[in-house]
Parts: C-alpha cells; structure tokens; sequence
C-alpha cells in the first residue's frame, strides 16, 4: 500500500495520467480522468516550491502533448512516408509544448499560499495560460480543458455565456478541489455549483426550439477521397466526377450544396472553362458552396485557400479567403532556416485573408465562413458587427486518417456553434460532416471514413448569447478575479 501511494504521488504517475487524458476528449469524453490526473497534481502540488510545482506539472502536460497529438503522425507518414523520420520529433516537441504550458501555470500558482489561495491561483491561471495558448505563435487552442464536456450538452450550455475557457477554469476549480478528499467542503461545493450548472444547460435546452430555415435543404457531400489521391493529378478529373455523382442524386429537394474544403484541385475564379463542369452537380436554382484554391494574384502567381458561392450556371456570386493558416502546412515558418517544407502542393505559400467575414448566400441567410482549423479558435469565427445566421465549416481531415484528430475537430467546431448561439453547417473530405444548431445539438452526421452525403433543414439561430456580445472577456475577468483573491489572502495571512 505505501509502494502504491508512493507512486501515485510521483511524477511518473502525473506523466501516466496525462498519457490517460487523451481518452478524455473526443471520441471517448471520459472526463473522470482528466479530474483524477489534475487532483493529483493538485496533491502533489499543494506544498510544493515553485521548481518543483513545475516540474510536476509539466509531467502531466507532457503525457497529454504526445498521446492528445498523436493524430498529427498519421500525415507524416502518408504516400511515401518522405516525413515519416519527423514523427519522433513531433512527439517530443508536443510533449515539450504542452509541458511548459502547464508547468507555467503551476510556477504561477505556486506563489500563492497553500490551500483555498493556491486552489483559486491555478483555476485562474490555467484559464489565462490556455488563453495565452490560443494567441500566442498564431495559436493553438486544441486540447483546451473545456471540451472533455462536449457528450455533456446540459454543462455544456455554459459556453454560451463564458466561452470555453471559462468553462475550463470552471472544471479545473472543481478537479483540484484541495487535498483531494482530505478537506470534503471544497468538493461538495464545487460538486453543487456543478449540478447547479447543470440543472440551468438542463433548462435552456428544454427551452430551445428546433426550427429550420424555411425553404432551405442542405446537402453535404463527403467524398472520403485519401489524400494520397486527393492532390495527384492524374487523380483531379475522377474526383470532380465523384463530388458531382454525390451532389445530383436525388437532389430534387435540395437547395444548397457543400463541398469540403479543396475539393476543386484547380483555381476556381481562375479556369472559367473548367469551373462550367460544376454545372452538372446542380439542378436549376440551386447553390454550390465549395472550398476551393483561388489565384489572389496572378502577378505573383499567389493562392489563398478559400471557400466559393456558385449559382447553378457557376458565376461566383461571394468567396472568403482563409485568414489563419497553418504552419508547414499552408506557409513555412522561418523559411530557409528550418529543412522542411509546406506539406500542400504550391510553389508559393498560400497568402491569408482578412479575417472573419459575413458572405450573402443565394436564396438562404449570410453566413459566417470557416477554414479548416479555423474553426478551433474561440471568439474568432464571426464578424459579429455583421452578424450571420449561421456557420459553414469546410475542412479536409484526411490527413488524419481514422485516428481521433477528426473528432476532436468536429467538437471544437461544435462549440463555436453553442458559444455564438449559431448553427453550423460542415463539410468534410473524410468526415465528420454534419449539421449542429445553435445549442450544440447534432441534427445528423456522417461518420468518420463513410463516403455518401447527409441531407439536412438548416437550424434556425438563437438570439445573439453573452459570449458573442463579450467574447472571452467574461472568462479572464473571472480568472483575474480569483488571481487577485489569492494574492489579497496571501498578503493578509
């Protein structure tokens, strides 16, 4: 028994337990592992100095950062597995990246005294550090704490009034309620303040209609082209044929088509001859809205990777140009330093856009468009002085395979749609492709690696939620708020 508590208070138990945590987001939500390994650390840290605070927290978040990644290895070997030998690297970079950002969070905490001050200095500061995460470096917010809770709809609502960083300060302050079981006040609270969270998502989603925009049927098409297919040339015509196939079946009802992101391999607004081929996906009067590669200028031979509105006689009637893009795979950070290239087949790197913008959509409301990863960033998917009645996601998460990146993607997506009070409509290569309203409710869905298309009622919108008015706002003024409690007491101890 002393063997077994002696290792579950070492740091190779904390970086066990983050190798655990992937199992709790996406597609297992197994969130009781997440509260065991951050109570832990809570113990471990509870009088620790501040070396050693970090040091225990980095073990965690190093576990986290190689299995919770994982997913990204499945590109590297792809094809001709040319960046196969980059997989132990991204293991120990990740391990590396998530590591510091949670020992950092524990080095701050460390300075407040041990307790109720310590306990309210580490929900606080890892809400602000996970802020810092999604900024910081052109950002990235994957893995936030806030998603264990997606299969959770009822706690889930909260984000439509704190965003899913003040969800995650939220759960942190419950997981490492002081002395794990030691002291029962803290947990009974923080349990209590749960169910009372609970019981108002409980409410809201009792309340929440389930009507559809009427007039609008949506088809999306999910191809399940690999990508080892997707980009080669000899390749482009047969899956244009396939994209078309799917989208003309059965198609009397239907009103706006989606495709994914790239699913066109050609410069859409560049090869006016090619694009009239579309044609044939759609019936008269319909819509194709499609990602596709657009020729932003034919000077410098520049591309943007965007997404494009067609009319059924393919004039395009809006586009969006994505505006965070990722590195290595869509531009190369310090380019002629570093020996690796952009993992997309253009000479130049692709060139972003302005940001968040609301498009018209022929005959259905203006939507808000997003990108690819886009969708993982809170508070910057709208552009809410012109606010849309929905989102539209198209991605490619072929990369990815059958591993579980995809399905963290799709509940990243899923939550902007709660935090803005917005339905979304996503289209994906491979999947997951879906319609999702305003409060998180998944209307239908295509798996993971199916081919096929789902045919769906566009969701009406909620009224605008506190997180579209104040956006991440409420979450750091509620983390400063217990930082500032927990210096104030230790001051006065």
């Amino acid at each position: 028994m002393k063997k077994l508590k002696s290792f579950l208070l070492s740091r190779w138990a904390l970086f066990v337990c983050g190798l655990l945590c992937y199992f709790a987001f996406a597609p297992y939500f197994m969130f009781p592992i997440m509260w065991f390994s951050l109570a832990l650390l809570s113990i471990k840290n509870e009088r620790s100095g501040h070396k050693a605070s970090f040091a225990n927290a980095f073990c965690l978040g190093a576990g986290l950062g190689i299995t919770g990644m994982n997913w990204l290895a499945h590109a590297m070997v792809l094809g001709d597995g040319y960046y196969a030998w980059l997989v132990p690297l991204i293991w120990i970079g990740f391990a590396l990246f998530f590591g510091l950002y949670y020992g950092v969070t524990a080095w701050f905490a460390s300075f407040a005294k041990p307790g109720v001050s310590r306990w309210f200095a580490f929900a606080g500061w890892f809400c602000v550090i996970e802020w810092v995460r999604g900024w910081a470096f052109s950002g990235f917010p994957w893995n936030v704490i806030g998603n264990v809770w997606n299969a959770y709809l009822p706690i889930f609502q909260i984000v439509s009034v704190v965003g899913v960083y003040g969800l995650g300060f939220l759960s942190v302050l419950l997981f490492t309620t002081p002395n794990f079981g030691r002291k029962l006040k803290p947990t009974l609270w923080a349990v209590v303040a749960l169910g009372i969270v609970y019981a108002l998502g409980a409410w809201r989603l009792y309340e929440a209609p389930k009507d559809s925009v009427w007039g609008v049927k949506l088809r999306l098409v999910q191809p399940n082209i690999p990508c080892t297919l997707k980009w080669d040339p000899r390749e482009a015509q047969n899956n244009i044929n396939k994209l078309i196939r799917l989208s003309r079946t059965n198609n009397d009802e239907i009103t706006h088509i989606i495709w994914p992101e790239s699913a066109i391999s050609f410069l859409l607004n560049y090869h006016e001859q090619q694009r009239l081929q579309l044609m044939a996906a759609m019936r008269q009067g319909s819509v194709l809205i499609t990602g596709a590669m657009r020729a932003a200028n034919t000077q410098d031979q520049s591309v943007a990777n965007s997404l494009f509105v067609l009319d059924d006689l393919t004039n395009i009637h809006a586009f969006y140009d994505k505006a965070h893009l990722v590195p290595f795979g869509e531009y190369t950070p310090l380019k002629g330093i570093l020996p690796l290239d952009k993992f997309v087949p253009f000479d130049s790197d692709i060139v972003a856009g302005p940001g968040p913008k609301t498009i018209p959509i022929e005959k259905a409301p203006p939507a808000s468009p997003m990108v690819c990863y886009e969708a993982i960033f809170p508070g910057e998917v709208v552009d809410e002085a012109h606010r849309p009645d929905w989102l539209i996601h198209v991605t490619n998460d072929g990369w990815y395979g059958m591993s579980a990146g995809p399905y963290h993607h799709f509940a990243m997506a899923q939550t902007r749609a709660v935090e803005e009070g917005l339905p979304l409509a996503r289209s994906a290569n491979t999947g997951i492709s879906g319609v999702v309203d305003a409060y998180g409710r998944i209307w239908d869905k295509m798996d993971l690696g199916k081919e096929g298309v789902v045919d769906v009622a566009l969701p009406k919108p909620a009224p605008p939620t506190i997180f579209s008015r104040y956006g991440n706002k409420l979450a750091l003024i509620l983390a400063g708020i217990f930082i500032l409690i927990s210096m104030i007491r230790k001051k006065s101890a």
